[in-house]
């Protein structure tokens, strides 16, 4: 067991920490709960802090403008009612961010800041975070918006009220303040069986309001989209195999001894038949076959009428789904167990010629149903909220040549072929999560308190795999454990203090100090049924792992100056991480492969002390200035630092005795922002905002094979990037323009393999000079509305995103592999009848772009990403409001 820092005593460090701020500068403030308002003093200056009333979420007003230290961009989703959108859509509306649908639309999706990874960004929901250790990232996909209020997205500069240290940015979901008694209802169609709706109901409850929420979204998925695996080479190459298979003119079996024998063994079926009438096939075909034999197996399978015929009559009644069980008890006995592999070799010729028809497939398993329900009920204090979650999704098949060959994927045939269970995988999560915490005011002093209970379970099946299970028999004992099911249960606790002091005038100070236990147990097929071989080798796979998490920070808004437009915002954090990853069976001096650095349990502890700086000048009523900076470093999740001792292991020391655990990783980050607020064009509103960023990160995480067998974490990749971020938000009195775009560039990109025991086997010994993967270079959204009257409202949205490398290393002719750009455009209308019912008609991506996305490789040969996307849809929401 190792420890980086075990014997230090964390407490007293983070109070001195919290002493040696408070005696240097008047400490900082929670944003989210800062001052209602800005109060100006008696010479018109807007100096002071006012308090106002503080509740437990405070709403944010203009002092957003002046007291938020860095880059931050609030979403509204009632700003898209009735447009269908989710989480994972509204991001997209904002500079610096990249959404990636990693399985496809409504299937697991990730988002990254600023040319992050996925794991260096913080996802909070009420300021509660929402990563969890078990999680390579954060799945927003899995987060509704139905009866959030704002989506606020910081970037660089993260305010002292997220606890934690993020390299890439926070965004936190603030779900909707109950207020005045109302009711809403929307009820939605879309395309691939899309339908979508929800309740709200909002109503006065003792001395405040309760909330409560219901909704559903599900959708079939399954699009069209171009296969382009299926090319006019393939449909010949197709044909002319199995043109002695099928019957062109009648679709019935053509009986030929040989060309049966070529084509099982051109499949690798010829295990399927008899292996006295296989040997005599094998030496039919070959030049060593005696005329005897020749005779003989012409007599026995073409000579032989009465085979003939039963074969055919076989053959046609499986293609007409009409065998009895008599007659599979009939073809399996005897001298006609061969038939067997003929049936299965027809079935699949008729499935090869069927899928290279056309390169229109349309996507498998690909569907989904989430359901949702919120309760949360506030006053002027306190604050409760209980909600509920289930997600049940098949995961779509993948189309990577490790899978399957492309041109088979999403076919009829391959969906029901009864060995190919891959396409009926599940997975099924449920969230329970309850709230509760007060807020009070004593003198200049805003304060309070939370706690939190987050309980999850994660499932994963095949559909039926009892049956399949029973049907393989002594093969599935080849399969690895957890394959048709498995199991992961995590609860985790998280308790809070924080709260805003104003010092004087011309000080705001913000404190936050929280932790956090969570807990994760794995459970799944044969996982801890020892019954075969490899038992000892399962007995070492993690079972248990825990997580603890701490943190102190403190932020101080200082006002500089007496015209109160000028600030300096400092902040310093103290975060601690031990996470710990256990195998109740696994005993070291049993273990078959002898992994000398792993133990029944690895247990680590990090912690660091990081700071922030941020400057902010109002040069007049519409133009700002300012500059940010500061440390960060991402604590690690449970499977960098224990592995799962299957496929992941802990990273081995090169001498192979003890685990040389993964370190956070670090970096340094500054931006320069230029901001205008006010009339420009002749809009009579315009925000406009400019930002150039740089980010130098250090030890970033990657997960690279060791012994070409078994996976480890280690911080092999370093490297810079810098980037522009534009923001324009201008309405005129019928007319609205939103802009934004982003554009980065990375530099002295290094992956650095060489302390893997596998670095002499590679060129540069594990020295590469690589790329970012799924990282666009250009990414844009321009949104037009207009607004002929209070009833309509039209809308068009052009949506760009540039080509991405999807390999960090090149290939050995030095080239890259290439993602495809994709632009859309979407239209849609509004129209409110009333002020209670409200209509909206749409469709996204009208010119049919996404289904032609595709991987381009050198020597210009392209095929499909590895999950489609869906490509032209349309949707129709209705809306009551009361």
């Amino acid at each position: 067991m190792q420890r980086r820092a075990g014997k230090r005593n964390y407490i007293k460090e983070a109070a001195a920490c919290i002493m040696a701020l408070s005696i240097i500068i008047p400490s900082t403030a929670w944003a989210d709960k800062a001052p209602d308002k800005v109060k100006k003093d008696d010479s018109g200056d807007e100096a002071a802090y006012d308090l106002g009333k503080q509740t437990v979420e405070a709403k944010r007003p203009d002092w957003e403008a002046k007291l938020s230290p860095g880059t931050v961009t609030i979403i509204r989703p009632d700003d898209y009612m009735g447009e269908q959108k989710t989480l994972p859509e509204l991001l997209k509306q904002v500079p610096g961010v990249h959404v990636r649908e990693v399985n496809g639309k409504g299937q697991y999706t990730t988002v990254s800041v600023r040319g992050s990874t996925t794991a260096q960004v913080g996802v909070f929901v009420d300021g509660v975070l929402f990563n969890l250790g078990g999680d390579a990232a954060a799945d927003i996909s899995t987060i509704p918006v139905d009866n959030v209020e704002r989506i606020e997205v910081y970037r660089g500069y993260i305010p002292a009220r997220f606890g934690g240290t993020y390299i890439g940015g926070v965004i936190n979901i603030v779900t909707k303040r109950p207020t005045k008694a109302k009711a809403v209802a929307s009820v939605g169609k879309s395309s691939f069986g899309g339908w979508k709706g929800n309740v709200e109901i909002d109503a006065p409850l003792g001395d405040g309001s309760v909330l409560v929420g219901l909704n559903r979204d599900q959708s079939h998925g399954d699009f069209k989209y171009r296969n382009f695996a299926v090319t006019d080479e393939i449909k010949k190459w197709a044909a002319e195999t199995y043109e002695g298979v099928i019957n062109p003119k009648d679709g019935t079996y053509n009986i030929s001894a040989k060309r049966v024998y070529d084509i099982l063994k051109t499949q690798n079926l010829t295990g399927m038949l008899n292996s006295n009438y296989r040997d005599m096939l094998s030496n039919f075909s070959s030049t060593e076959a005696s005329k005897e034999q020749t005779i003989q197996l012409q007599n026995l399978w073409i000579g032989d009428t009465q085979f003939n015929e039963q074969m055919q009559a076989a053959i046609n009644a499986v293609d007409q789904s009409q065998l009895t069980r008599r007659q599979k008890r009939y073809l399996n006995s005897g001298y006609y167990k061969a038939m067997d592999g003929f049936i299965e070799n027809y079935n699949y010729a008729k499935g090869v010629l069927d899928a290279t028809k056309s390169a229109d497939h349309w996507r498998k398993s690909n569907d989904y149903k989430n359901t949702d329900a919120i309760v949360k009920w506030q006053d002027n204090h306190w604050l409760t909220k209980v909600t509920w979650k289930q997600i049940k999704r098949h995961l779509p098949f993948p189309l990577d040549g490790n899978y399957a060959p492309y041109w088979s994927i999403d076919t009829e045939w391959a969906y029901n072929y009864p060995r190919d269970w891959y396409y009926h995988r599940n997975q099924e999560l449920t969230d329970k999560e309850a709230l509760v915490g007060r807020r009070d005011s004593v003198g200049n002093l805003e304060w309070g308190w939370s706690v939190d209970y987050l309980k999850q379970n994660k499932k994963y099946y095949v559909d039926d795999w009892q049956t399949f299970v029973k049907e393989n028999g002594v093969t599935v004992q080849t399969y690895s454990p957890n394959t048709f099911w498995s199991q992961y249960g995590s609860n985790k606790w998280t308790g809070q203090i924080d709260g805003s002091y104003k010092a004087g005038n011309n000080n705001l100070i913000e404190f936050l100090i929280n932790g956090s236990k969570e807990k994760m147990n794995i459970n799944g097929w044969r996982m801890f049924d020892y019954d075969f071989h490899s038992a000892d080798i399962r007995k070492r796979w993690r079972n248990y792992y825990e997580q603890k998490l701490f943190n102190v920070q403190l932020q101080d808004t200082v006002t500089l100056n007496k015209a109160a437009d000028f600030w300096l915002t400092p902040s310093i954090r103290y975060n601690r991480s031990t996470i710990l990853g256990r195998s109740e069976w696994y005993d070291e001096k049993h273990d078959p492969q002898n992994v000398k650095w792993l133990r029944r349990t690895d247990e680590q502890t990090d912690d660091k002390v990081t700071w922030q700086l941020a400057l902010k000048k109002q040069m007049n009523k519409n133009f700002t200035l300012r500059a940010t900076g500061g440390s960060y470093f991402r604590l690690l999740n449970m499977y960098e630092i224990a592995g799962d001792g299957a496929g992941i292991w802990p990273m081995p020391n090169v001498g192979g005795t003890e685990s040389v655990f993964p370190r956070p990783e670090e970096g340094k980050q500054w931006d320069l922002s230029a901001i205008w607020d006010g009339k420009v064009l002749g809009a009579k509103q315009a925000h406009l905002q400019l930002t150039y960023f740089g980010r130098d990160s250090k030890r970033i995480l990657e997960l690279d094979s060791w012994n070409h067998f078994f996976f480890v974490y280690n911080n092999a990749i370093s490297g810079k990037i810098n980037g522009a971020e534009m923001q324009a938000d201008m309405s005129w009195q019928k007319w609205d323009l939103n802009l934004q775009g982003t554009y980065m560039q990375p530099r002295d990109l290094v992956y650095n393999d060489s302390f893997l025991p596998q670095a002499g086997y590679w060129q540069n010994n594990g020295v590469f000079k690589g790329v970012m993967t799924y990282q666009p270079r250009w990414e844009g959204t321009t949104r037009v509305t207009y607004r002929p009257d209070r009833n309509w409202s039209l809308f068009t949205q052009l949506r760009y995103v540039s080509d991405m490398y999807i390999n960090e290393l090149p290939l050995t002719t030095g080239e890259y592999e290439n993602q495809s750009s994709l632009t859309t455009w979407d239209l849609g209308v509004k129209y409110k009848f009333n002020k209670v019912f409200q209509v909206a008609l749409g469709v996204n991506d009208m010119f049919n772009k996404a289904i032609d996305m595709y991987n381009k490789y050198y020597f210009n040969d392209v095929e499909n990403i590895k999950y489609p996307i869906a490509g032209r849809s349309y949707y129709l929401t209705l809306q009551y409001n009361y």
